[in-house]
């Protein structure tokens, strides 16, 4: 038996997904797909364009067996914290094998070889990002920069040409290629015995807004952008796996959602901020004037990142702040899970799952899975019941970030949608019989 994981946010599932599942399970031989998920929340550091229950059920309709939660936490950080909180999830539970992960390149050698030096760079390396961040460049591409100067010196006989450094310098331009770097860096910190296997991908790239009618694939940016109308979703039909439009023409009171759909909430979030707010979670001395600044000519949550993004700060980096903010995660969210007895991530939720694979659920794992969000609490304090009191503590309000941060969305959704929702204490796995 052979378990294949992926890390994914599914916003919305496309066909470009169903082929990196099928694709994969055709290479590896895989018995059973398990997906580590964001949530209601996802990465670029936005509410997700539908709710994490709908999204769940169209990945268990094509081909997934098991869907789990990432904590909001890291969901909605870094591709570095992304990343390493997904693939620790995978490792803690035990029963999986590989991980597979597209990427525009294709080509696992180059991919693990870019990992390996950003795992373990020379000692200049964070300094020179620093010097091109000082000098007013986005860190993604402070980093391609230190990158090329850096790379050359540390390996002088195998950078001959400039060819050779002008192709790996084009695979840090793209994201896929990033998270997929990261993936790798995480395997290694984790000391993962999770087998690394990539698909390249067809699309046009996860920024691309176009449709290409030609090959019926699209980014979730491009499918999220180019429909117009819930009741009618004709204009990405061909998209979309005939089950997930099904699924969608039945619940389009569901989606979609928007970061303006929270404008109010972040403007009165905001309106609160001051010093001891410095502690959340990627917010700079910088943005924190910034936002000071700006805030008196607020209109709207998409807006109001524009206002304040600058040529070093990118408009994804001042999302995932406001969005912290909204939700109140701090940097030490983060750094509690120092001790080697405890996962990066210490416990996971089950969001659904295919009732053919359910004896997976029965296995050992280094974490709890949490089946009942109500019971959430108890069930990680009994898992953890030898642990430090305030480590305990740290962790039970981690989850109830989780549970914050749904009943938040579900409580948004259900106001601009007129979407009749339950609380997230109420909510129940997916099962696909």
């Amino acid at each position: 038996m052979k378990t294949l994981g992926i890390i994914a946010e599914y916003n919305p599932f496309h066909n470009g997904h169903l082929y990196q599942i099928q694709k994969a399970k055709e290479l590896t031989n895989a018995d059973c797909v398990v997906i580590v998920m964001s949530g209601d929340f996802v990465q670029r550091g936005t509410p997700a364009w539908t709710d994490k229950y709908l999204r769940t059920k169209m990945a268990l309709l094509n081909q997934a067996d098991l869907v789990f939660e990432m904590p909001v936490v890291y969901a909605s950080s870094s591709a570095e914290t992304f990343a390493l909180a997904g693939v620790s999830l995978l490792n803690s539970l035990g029963f999986v094998d590989m991980l597979c992960f597209g990427s525009e390149c294709g080509d696992l050698l180059k991919l693990q070889d870019i990992a390996t030096f950003m795992q373990h760079p020379p000692k200049d390396f964070y300094q020179t990002i620093t010097s091109y961040t000082a000098k007013g460049f986005s860190f993604p591409l402070a980093r391609k920069k230190a990158f090329l100067d850096c790379y050359k010196t540390s390996n002088p006989d195998t950078t001959q040409t400039s060819d050779f450094l002008n192709e790996y310098a084009s695979i840090l331009d793209d994201p896929n290629n990033i998270l997929a770097i990261e993936y790798l860096k995480a395997i290694q910190i984790c000391n993962s015995p999770l087998k690394p296997v990539t698909i390249k991908r067809s699309d046009a790239g996860y920024h691309n807004t176009d449709l290409n009618a030609q090959m019926h694939l699209a980014s979730a940016s491009a499918i999220r952008q180019n429909f117009f109308d819930p009741h009618t979703l004709t204009q990405v039909q061909s998209y979309l796996p005939a089950s997930v439009y099904q699924l969608l023409q039945n619940k389009n009171n569901r989606f979609p959602i928007t970061e303006n759909d929270f404008s109010d909430l972040l403007y009165y979030r905001l309106c609160h901020l001051n010093e001891s707010d410095k502690v959340i979670l990627d917010l700079s001395d910088e943005l924190f004037f910034r936002i000071k600044k700006e805030l008196s000519s607020y209109t709207d949550y998409r807006s109001f990142i524009e206002k304040i993004k600058t040529k070093q700060y990118t408009y994804t980096r001042i999302s995932r702040v406001l969005l912290h903010l909204l939700l109140d995660i701090k940097q030490n969210d983060l750094s509690f899970t120092v001790q080697n007895t405890i996962p990066f991530v210490p416990y996971v939720r089950l969001l659904g799952f295919s009732k053919a694979k359910s004896s997976y659920l029965r296995q050992e794992t280094k974490i709890p899975i949490i089946t009942k969000p109500a019971d959430g609490v108890s069930q990680i304090c009994n898992f953890y019941e030898s642990t430090d009191p305030s480590l305990l503590q740290a962790i039970c309000a981690l989850y109830e970030k989780d549970l914050f941060a749904s009943n938040l969305y579900q409580r948004v959704q259900s106001r601009v949608l007129s979407c009749p929702v339950s609380d997230e204490y109420h909510q129940k796995p997916v099962m696909l019989s």
